[in-house]
């Protein structure tokens, strides 16, 4: 066989790289966040077959038509931290690239219903790749319901967690909330499933945010992340409000601020749980919730009616009083600014129902401290909230052994008390002491449908058998966590057909 009929596929194979390919180019695109927390993508270029064949680091120079095997041609994937399939793609791109520097972007396409893209590709003689990744807006969806969310008989709000808009260390597109009518048919659909869920009966979604997505310049500094908030969180408010579904606006923070591209917005893979560093300047809460409101009351698309605030999700190891102090001041201060809907707040501790009476200590040693005690009508009228009709007790409350919802299986004794137990009837007490009301926003069992299936009706039935209705103490709502397409095979994944949904139905009309 004539040496200049072997293919480059089988020179490659045989290990050998064709001689004469000389066309350099340097990945110098531009990616999400800011100064030294800047994310950039990895250019992946493949060979003939697909398959990678170099990983082209941020602001590093190879030779694209080697590793292509190819005079004058070079595809590629982009991806966010390397290229294993297993990291975020950014879509496809295809360069004219050769040695007399005649180089051109010869297509490129993004991912099919992930709102994100590589926006102005270009390739200069010299091999220099430039342009930016950008997070490209989701569009509004006007025509999300046909007629109204039903009202419940037993509660004022109910319904699902929708996450995804919280996840990881950086911005995830591909588990972004998507309610759009342009990408109803794609894998990163929520349509029809959180339709499902609001004509079962339901009325409210409780919308969890990153405080590090909002504020890449840090807690308290700068202007809101202009992307975050207008590509993904205001389509999805303005599509739920409009069409009179409550949303529930919560910060995901823990009482963390977690770095953007360096801490998770949550637990860590490292085992740091929450990660990000603890916050205890009332300051920076209030900026962001300043912006937040001030950002969602200026949009004329979003019916403030509709939308309620939880000022911050899950405090854990918050020391002395500054769990409660740190909220009221928050509450104060959009109070001033003119907001009147409902505001929900967290306890220490996870905010977990079961722990709500448990008590921590002092950093000097000297007082004690609980939920109950500083979550309570004196404490809130000492701090200058007299008016505690939309002020609403935030709890949470897992079924499985530590009340940690990481386990398959649940407890079926929900009559449990003391330092292990559940303490449902502490908690209630402590409601109709101080003539305050509650809202369960996150519960939930896992995959051992048996045993869970029997925990999550004896506590849906506490939730009504305790329900406020006509009395000033009691549960308002419920929203069951969690539904999202970014979830996968999460073993609290809720979805319209799943044995969560066989219990909440029975409650839902």
């Amino acid at each position: 066989m004539c040496f200049k009929t072997i293919s480059i596929a089988i020179l490659l194979s045989l290990g050998f790289m064709p001689v004469g390919y000389a066309a350099n180019i340097t990945n110098n695109i531009n990616g999400v966040g800011l100064g030294t927390h800047e994310i950039k993508p990895y250019v992946c270029i493949q060979d003939g077959n697909g398959q990678m064949t170099y990983a082209l680091k941020p602001g590093a120079t190879v030779d694209a038509n080697q590793y292509s095997g190819n005079a004058y041609y070079a595809g590629a994937t982009l991806r966010f931290g390397g290229c294993d399939v297993s990291n975020s793609y950014l879509g496809y791109l295809g360069l004219s690239v050769n040695e007399q520097h005649k180089n051109a972007i010869a297509n490129y396409s993004s991912p099919q219903g992930v709102h994100i893209a590589y926006t102005d590709p270009t390739i200069d003689g010299n091999g220099n790749l430039t342009g930016r990744i950008r997070y490209t807006p989701i569009a509004t969806n006007f025509n999300f319901l046909s007629a109204e969310p039903s009202q419940n008989a037993n509660w004022q709000f109910v319904g699902i967690n929708l996450s995804g808009l919280e996840f990881g260390k950086v911005i995830d597109p591909f588990v972004i909330p998507n309610l759009s009518a342009e990408d109803a048919d794609g894998k990163q659909s929520d349509l029809a499933d959180t339709q499902a869920f609001v004509k079962a009966g339901m009325n409210t979604v409780r919308v969890p945010i990153s405080w590090g997505y909002l504020q890449l310049e840090g807690p308290g500094k700068g202007e809101l992340n202009q992307d975050y908030f207008f590509s993904y969180l205001k389509p999805l408010l303005e599509t739920l409000t409009s069409a009179h579904v409550n949303a529930l606006v919560d910060l995901h923070a823990y009482m963390r601020y977690s770095i953007f591209g360096q801490e998770y917005s949550g637990c860590g893979a490292d085992g740091k749980c929450p990660d990000g560093t603890l916050v205890l300047d009332a300051n920076t809460y209030q900026d962001v919730w300043t912006k937040l409101y001030t950002l969602m009351k200026n949009d004329p698309k979003i019916n403030m009616d509709y939308i309620l605030v939880d000022l911050v999700n899950e405090p854990v190891d918050v020391p002395n009083d500054a769990v409660f102090t740190i909220q009221a001041q928050v509450i104060k201060s959009l109070r001033q600014q003119g907001y009147q809907g409902y505001i929900l707040v967290e306890g220490n501790a996870w905010s977990g129902l079961h722990s709500w009476t448990a008590t921590w200590t002092s950093t000097d040693g000297n007082a004690s401290y609980s939920n109950a005690l500083l979550f309570s009508r004196e404490n809130f009228a000492r701090a200058g909230i007299t008016d505690l009709s939309k002020i609403i007790i935030n709890a949470h409350q897992y079924l499985d052994s530590n009340y940690s919802g990481t386990h398959d299986t649940c407890q079926t004794d929900l009559t449990s008390v003391g330092d292990s137990g559940f303490n449902l009837t502490a908690f209630t007490d402590y409601l109709q002491k101080n003539h305050l009301k509650a809202m369960v926003t996150e519960f939930g069992g896992g995959r051992d449908s048996a045993s869970c299936q029997i925990a999550l009706t004896k506590f849906v039935n506490y939730l009504q058998d305790n329900a406020a209705k006509d009395k000033d103490y009691g549960f308002i709502g419920w929203t069951i966590w969690s539904t999202g397409h970014g979830w996968g095979d999460y073993n609290l994944r809720v979805t319209p057909t799943s044995y969560h949904m066989q219990v909440l139905k029975n409650y839902l009309h």
